[in-house]
């Protein structure tokens, strides 16, 4: 049994080694065992290659505002695994994450004797979650994001949710989603019910095939590219304008501090959810919490200025989509300032490409190494550059906290630092940035 926090950390742990499961049969099993509680909570389910979280983020903001308590589970997260649940924004503290554990023990030791293998950990936490919010501490509403995919992901044992969001599809888990466009679209309209409807912000031929999933569930789908018109309108350090201009309803015009056009993207699609919730009379939610909820906003490690003299912007960016991204972005600041570049991936990544994208920033590439198992290693990152003519001016960097440090230490104020790439090592970056300049961690509850 579990009677401390350590004790449900080497828990969850312990259920690494059972490997990815991109299957129902344990959720299936475990949900009986738990009684259900996947009937009893009010979700919206959110997948997608780029984009989820900050989703899940606008709408918890949204929500809060109209004063309702939403729960989110949201993955990856910086930091432990308690980071991943949150209420209001605000992740369970260890003794929460100790009762959540504790609720679902008994019912995962349950699963996995009857079925005679292992809960997987990210089966024990969507479990968790669920569970948590709706028997632990029940909430108005609660965010799922999908891990990868969506037809066959632990979080798709939700079979009623108020509303599906698919925010856009890319090349991403090509191993387990498929290795066309289309296969990984049609995996991630796998989260789409009969009679529920779908959001979604993706395009071309992804969209085409949300569209037909969506017609054989009998549910209607809101296309974001084609239902509205988004407006950029004035941009600052601070924050950045839109107008969001739909064919039918109001049009109002909203500021949100996470920089990007494909941030306005995403905050658009959770104004499109939030009206749906208002116009069903799901919730009571006014023009104003929108507009104050979406301002509200904000998101670790998403282009993220967390040092202004010199520059530090840290950038999730774990696939071409968000890599593509990241250099767009750049270009937003570069003016006549020297530009480098810190970068690490994971070794399923194709990380040549994204490379390539990085090199055409004028600038200094950097790449490095993290603590996981499957980051990219000198030896991996060699032969990419030995290959790959464009990437033969990119330098390997052996300790990258030295060298960070040094870089901070050698820097002037015409200097910009963009650190991007595995959202692991964004977090393993942004805790060392948090210790040297001595800021405490975000409270919990």
């Amino acid at each position: 049994m579990i009677t401390n926090y350590e004790e449900a950390i080497m828990f969850i742990h312990s259920k690494k080694d059972a490997g990815i499961a991109y299957s129902l049969d344990r959720m299936t099993l475990l949900m009986k065992h738990l009684g259900h509680p996947e009937q009893k909570i009010k979700a919206i389910h959110v997948a997608g290659t780029n984009g989820k979280g900050s989703v899940c983020a606008f709408l918890a903001s949204i929500l809060k505002e109209a004063g309702y308590v939403t729960g989110s589970f949201n993955t990856p997260a910086f930091g432990e695994e308690r980071n991943q649940i949150s209420v209001n924004s605000l992740p369970l503290s260890e003794e929460a994450f100790t009762k959540g554990c504790q609720s679902v023990y008994t019912a995962v030791k349950a699963a996995e004797d009857e079925k005679g293998e292992k809960i997987s950990e990210f089966e024990c936490l969507t479990a968790m979650a669920i569970n948590y919010f709706a028997y632990v501490r029940p909430v108005d509403f609660v965010l799922v994001e999908a891990g990868m995919g969506g037809r066959l992901d632990a979080t798709n044992i939700l079979n009623s949710p108020l509303a599906a969001i698919i925010t856009n599809v890319g090349m991403d888990h090509q191993k387990y989603l498929g290795s066309k466009l289309t296969d990984i679209a049609g995996e991630k309209a796998g989260i789409i019910k009969s009679g529920v409807p779908v959001f979604t912000a993706s395009k071309g031929e992804a969209l085409q095939v949300i569209k037909e999933a969506a017609e054989e569930k009998g549910s209607s789908l809101f296309s974001l590219s084609e239902e509205v018109d988004l407006l950029l309108g004035e941009r600052s350090d601070k924050e950045q304008s839109f107008t969001y201009k739909p064919k039918y309803g109001n049009t109002d015009t909203y500021s949100i501090q996470l920089k990007g056009s494909h941030q306005m993207e995403n905050s658009g699609l959770a104004v499109a959810a939030a009206r749906y919730l208002m116009e069903k009379n799901l919730a009571d939610i006014t023009p104003a919490h929108l507009r104050k909820g979406l301002k509200k906003t904000f998101i670790p490690g998403r282009w993220e200025a967390f040092l202004s003299s010199p520059s530090v912007f840290l950038d999730t960016a774990h696939n071409l989509e968000a890599i593509a991204t990241v250099r767009d972005n750049i270009r937003t600041v570069e003016g006549h300032r020297d530009i480098t570049i810190l970068f690490a991936a994971m070794k399923d990544k194709p990380a040549a490409d994204m490379m390539n994208i990085l090199s055409t920033v004028k600038g200094s590439l950097n790449v490095t190494e993290f603590s996981s198992v499957r980051s990219m290693s000198r030896a991996d990152y060699r032969k990419l550059i030995d290959s790959g003519e464009k990437l033969q001016g990119v330098n390997y960097v052996g300790n990258w906290a030295e060298w960070l440090d040094q870089w901070l230490n050698l820097s002037n104020e015409r200097e910009v630092l963009v650190i991007t790439g595995s959202h692991q090592f964004i977090g393993e970056c942004r805790q060392f940035l948090k210790n040297r300049l001595g800021q405490s961690d975000n409270p919990s509850i």
